[in-house]
């Protein structure tokens, strides 16, 4: 699978990893993991240092109606997505401009994002029974 995600930091901060290709099935199951496993409202880091955006016009256009979906009512938390390379750095500007007001950054660099996720004040200090959780069977412990 190419995105992993865990939740294991005393913030709440819910850490997403990207490698190889990955395409727009790959990000829908994602999300509709945090909603299933209730990680919906923590902040999210999405690392896709050595991952790449697979995504057509119309992909694009399909992850940007669901993200924006996803966010409505509010209760969605936070996205800071880090990129490199010219093209996933254009996927994720793109993609961010449709998204909305949603608070959604993009970086180049990890630390900042981690500091920008930081800034907001309604992330969990420490997460109930904080459990790793991960995507299928690759649990990241």
């Amino acid at each position: 699978m190419p995105l992993r995600w865990m939740r294991s930091d005393e913030f709440g901060i819910l850490t997403v990893v990207g490698q190889g290709d990955i395409g727009r099935q790959d990000i829908e199951d994602y999300l509709s993991a945090t909603v299933r496993e209730g990680t919906k409202a923590h902040a999210k880091l999405v690392d896709l240092m050595v991952g790449n955006l697979s995504l057509d016009r119309d992909d694009l256009e399909s992850v940007a109606r669901t993200v924006v979906e996803y966010g409505v009512g509010g209760d969605a938390g936070p996205v800071a997505m880090v990129v490199l390379g010219a093209l996933n750095i254009d996927m994720a500007v793109l993609l961010k401009q449709r998204v909305g007001a949603r608070p959604f950054r993009v970086f180049t660099d990890p630390l900042q994002a981690r500091g920008w996720l930081m800034t907001f004040r309604y992330l969990p200090a420490k997460p109930a029974a904080a459990k790793p959780t991960a995507q299928g069977a690759k649990i990241v412990r």
